[in-house]
């Protein structure tokens, strides 16, 4: 049986990818296209944030399911605020202490509520491997191990018991020792490095792996640079970073004989987890300050839980951000959402029905201009369709909200807000959701006055397809696989099971209405 590798590229954007693609600056990347299949409108889920989306890619869920909902929100059970954001102040104020037991213990063994590829793969006889992935739950204990440069702070273990696949390589933390090699594998890391979490140090640990011939039957590998270069110049200009993957591609294959070789060994999956769309290059209007928006409001301390007179938790997501209530009193509900429509900068308000009204399902939008809507899964409305994926839906109201269409075959198309029934299910029935969840239009980014947002760069987290749409990739396969023309990104764990002659739960494309 082939063995199979699975590219994550952070923030890998379709509509940066393809005419880089055009201009024959991604050559190792265009030979496996034109050996294999390209699907350039893969859709992310909601929200489209790293730690949600890469936790969908391994586990085939959305978040109602995984549980695990971006960078920042409040978990609901715990009166705890999770953040695994960039802003130094908020970890700071939390504790670095606590931040990497957030990071290294409960993300994946605590928050993450389903299985992972690797644990899939592993209980049906195969080996898998990770290498740089953040969601990389397995059943295998390894011990992770502090870098220096943060051993003096005395919050901070000086190791950590994890599980993860049986080959692991997590940055500075993580490295498994393989019996086929004369030592552990050579990292890159130190902080010049962000402690081993850069594409240099992914690029050379699949090289080694080469070298050594000691892949595992499936390995997970993850290319973070071009979320942070997109970040800091925007998409369209980091396409450099996308180059670099190219050249680690190039070597990777040059060490089997060329691409045709390599694919004669290996499976190869490549895809990113979300895309990014330009942010305006003025602070003022860049940024969407929700504590001042909401200022009628007790609002709860950035990352702390509640107080006894808070009215509201707001966690900000860059384009998207949740908002927790105290206390569900509708007055009170419909005064945020009039506050949040009065910025011409907000592009949507969500919510579950029934939060309001228990005698109401589904979920319900406004927009400043594009109007109102309720929809909710099944038939029994005279407006009801399909979406792309088979799931039905009913609705009342304007379905330009998410700029909805209706066609002749009675077919729901959602061109700028791609499957945006099924995603907004899936993020808002999570158990730890918002009440409210708000997306901001493109070139903007929530923010609090504390915190910073990409100003002239590049972000995500809402539906729009700026945010949303990564290109597929599969080269190598053992037998024909149908891509479907329609495709998400919780369809490439059961892809990759069915490259390795495995099952899942749901076949790829099937919609996920149902759960």
């Amino acid at each position: 049986m082939k063995k199979l590798i699975l590219l994550v590229i952070d923030a890998f954007a379709s509509r940066v990818f393809v005419p880089a693609l055009k201009r024959g600056e991604l050559p190792n990347l265009q030979a496996l296209v034109e050996l294999g299949q390209l699907n350039t409108n893969c859709i992310g889920i909601f929200p489209t944030l790293t730690p949600a989306a890469t936790s969908s890619i391994v586990t085939g869920y959305y978040p109602q399911h995984h549980h695990v909902l971006g960078f920042h929100w409040y978990d609901i059970e715990h009166d705890t605020v999770v953040y695994y954001g960039d802003d130094f102040w908020v970890i700071w104020r939390e504790g670095f202490g606590e931040f990497f037991e957030d990071f290294l213990n409960k993300l994946n063994h605590k928050r993450l509520q389903v299985p992972t590829l690797f644990q899939l793969a592993e209980q049906r006889g195969l080996k898998a491997g990770v290498l740089n992935y953040l969601i990389f739950r397995g059943n295998v204990k390894h011990e992770a191990q502090v870098p220096l440069a943060f051993s003096w702070i005395p919050s901070i273990p000086t190791s950590e018991k994890v599980l993860g696949p049986t080959v692991m390589y997590f940055g500075d933390f993580v490295d498994t020792e393989i019996k086929k090699l004369d030592d552990t594998l050579y990292r890159t890391g130190g902080p010049f490095h962000r402690f081993g979490f850069d594409d240099e140090n992914t690029g050379n640990l699949l090289v080694q792996l080469a070298k050594q011939r000691a892949f595992p039957g499936l390995t997970v590998a993850y290319f973070p640079d071009n979320d942070f270069h997109s970040h800091e110049v925007g998409p369209a200009r980091a396409v450099s970073s996308l180059q670099d993957v190219d050249t680690h591609l190039g070597q990777l294959f040059a060490l089997f004989g060329g691409v045709e070789a390599f694919l004669n060994e290996f499976s190869l999956v490549i895809t990113g987890d979300h895309s990014q769309t330009d942010v305006v290059s003025g602070n003022r209007e860049a940024r969407i300050e929700l504590d001042r928006i909401l200022d009628d409001f007790a609002i709860a301390d950035p990352g702390r839980p509640w107080r006894k007179n808070d009215e509201i938790i707001i966690c900000p997501d860059m384009r998207a951000a949740q908002i927790y209530f105290n206390r569900l009193e509708p007055r009170r509900f419909n005064d945020a959402i009039e506050a949040l429509m009065q910025d011409t900068r907000v592009d949507q308000v969500i919510w579950r029905a029934n939060d309001l009204d228990s005698n109401e399902t589904g979920y319900k939008v406004v927009t400043r201009d594009r109007g109102r809507l309720h929809f909710w899964p099944g038939q029994d409305s005279p407006n009801s369709g399909l979406d792309q994926f088979g799931g039905r839906w009913s609705w009342r109201g304007s379905l330009a909200v998410f700029d909805g269409q209706v066609k002749p075959n009675n077919e729901l198309v959602f061109p700028t807000y791609p499957n945006a029934f099924e995603r907004v299910k899936g993020g808002l029935d999570c158990r730890n959701s918002g009440h409210l969840w708000v997306t901001a239009q493109p070139g903007h980014e929530f923010a609090l006055s504390e915190t910073s947002v990409h100003v002239g760069g590049g972000s995500h987290g809402s539906l729009h397809a700026g945010d949303s749409l990564s290109p597929l990739i599969v080269a190598g396969a053992p037998k024909p696989v149908h891509l479907p023309d329609h495709v998400r990104t919780v369809d490439v764990t059961p892809l990759c099971l069915n490259l390795l002659g495995l099952e899942f739960a749901y076949p790829i494309g099937a919609s996920r209405v149902t759960n």
